[in-house]
């Protein structure tokens, strides 16, 4: 049997695959080894849902996830695996990677991730042959909710937006300049702070301000990653997360603009992602 992980800092969504090829599903917590202590990390593999698939049985396991891109995070997620699932081979891999075999298999591609961060690459079919670093949501993550919810939130405390974006805020949410300021600089995960408001963004697009809030975020997320793929416009470009999946519309409009072709949009990678490695085992 083999278990396939796809790992957030928020949430883990988990599949089993087991001898007759059936799925079975769980979700956990996310488990970005970063901010995931391993403590926590067995107890999430160990208690809750995934009580249910027995470790002895498991024969392999696939992790992708937010975090695991250097050595020592991939080692220390592979020993924390290992004490539950000792009797499987184990493979930790960053999400990244995970995202560009759900949506690309084994055909090359640009896969990228716009959720609340955002990350990009050029996959040859078989491995990541090019990554621009997205820089996270302080220094880049264009295109994500981070980087529009950042750009809202500073429009609206510079008195930037039109009158109806701020009374249907107001309307919306108990948020003053000071609550806003503590979530974005005192409280921990400020990323996600900032992406929630995208929700709200979705609801408001029938506002000029928002759209062209929306398109601009996507044209720098195409300007500073897409862009410096050499061939760029001669691939399909692949988006996997919430951010590109609600916006598609918006997404495609600016792809189309730009002389880029779109292929899958997902909201998550998991389903597909299993299928891989269904059919990488047949």
């Amino acid at each position: 049997m083999r278990l396939i992980a796809d790992s957030g800092s928020t949430k883990t969504d988990w599949r089993l695959i087991d001898e007759f090829n059936n799925i079975h599903q769980a979700q956990t917590i996310g488990l970005n080894p970063y901010f995931t202590s391993e403590q926590e990390i067995v107890e999430a593999l160990t208690t809750g849902p995934l009580k249910l698939f027995t470790p002895d049985e498991i024969e392999e396991v696939h992790f992708y996830g937010a975090g695991c891109s250097a050595e020592a995070q991939i080692k220390r997620m592979e020993d924390v695996l290992g004490q539950v699932y000792s009797a499987a081979k184990t493979h930790v891999e960053h999400d990244l990677l995970g995202a560009a075999r759900a949506l690309c298999g084994n055909k090359s591609g640009i896969a990228s991730i716009l959720g609340t961060g955002s990350n990009s690459c050029m996959y040859d079919g078989k491995h990541i042959v090019k990554n621009v670093p997205s820089l996270g949501y302080l220094l880049g993550d264009e295109g994500s909710g981070a980087y529009m919810g950042k750009q809202f939130i500073s429009d609206l405390l510079g008195n930037a937006v039109p009158d109806e974006m701020k009374k249907r805020f107001n309307e919306k949410f108990n948020l003053d300049r000071d609550k806003i300021l503590e979530n974005v600089y005192m409280q921990p995960f400020p990323s996600r702070f900032l992406a929630s408001f995208c929700r709200f963004l979705y609801k408001c697009l029938d506002l000029e301000y928002t759209k062209n809030l929306v398109d601009d975020s996507f044209s720098a997320f195409i300007d500073k990653q897409v862009s410096q793929y050499e061939g760029h416009q001669d691939l399909p470009l692949h988006v996997v997360g919430s951010i590109g999946f609600n916006f598609s519309a918006n997404l495609r409009d600016v792809a189309e603009r730009r002389g880029i072709e779109l292929g899958q949009i997902l909201k998550a990678p998991i389903a597909a992602l299993t299928l891989f490695h269904i059919n990488d085992q047949s």
